[in-house]
């Protein structure tokens, strides 16, 4: 299965459905049909409640023909989704429902480097950030990787699985990835 589907399942389960949509939409099936689900929870979230209902009846469909093979469990969201659309507000009341991965959960702690990697940007600008730093960030992540860890994997560890402490590590994963640039700027000069 697509990293970005678990990646996603993880971020959709700890409410951050914003950032869930994002990596859903760069997947392949089903991360598309579950980003349909997610983009409408987001609107209504945000209290934009027009086409809600139409959109979350769309999107319980769409997942009514959802392979099951897959693991990926969505019959609780399905049945959300339904109540959704004959009461679009009920998503200002009620969170939507785990999904599970072959019927476990999947927290953002059990997320190994690579789905960490998949969800930090998304995660990033779904809190306000700039997307495309942490997409440089986490290039240079996947570059250094050698075995163990380094401090874009671990920066993007804390945006992506502590809420509280992302502004921070955000900010510090910035710094690095400017500091890295600035670096590089320098070595091209001098042998460019």
């Amino acid at each position: 299965m697509h990293e970005g589907v678990r990646a996603g399942i993880a971020a959709f389960d700890a409410g951050e459905y914003a950032a869930a949509r994002d990596v859903w939409r760069d997947a392949n099936e089903p991360g598309e049909r579950l980003a349909d689900a997610a983009s409408m929870i987001v609107r209504g979230r945000a209290g934009s409640f027009d086409r809600v209902a139409a959109d979350a009846r769309a999107a319980s469909e769409t997942l009514s023909e959802f392979d099951v093979k897959r693991g990926v469990g969505v019959a609780a969201l399905r049945d959300y989704l339904d109540t959704v659309a004959a009461d679009p507000e009920v998503i200002a009341r009620r969170r939507p429902p785990a999904i599970a991965l072959d019927g476990e959960p999947v927290a953002l702690d059990d997320l190994d480097v690579g789905g960490v990697l998949t969800l930090a940007p998304a995660v990033a600008a779904a809190a306000g950030g700039d997307r495309a730093r942490v997409e440089q960030a986490v290039e240079y992540a996947r570059s250094d990787l050698d075995g163990e860890a380094n401090a874009f994997v671990a920066l993007c560890y804390d945006v992506v699985t502590d809420p509280e402490a992302r502004p921070v590590a955000y900010q510090r994963l910035v710094e690095r990835v400017e500091r890295r640039e600035a670096r590089e700027a320098d070595v091209e000069g001098l042998f460019g």
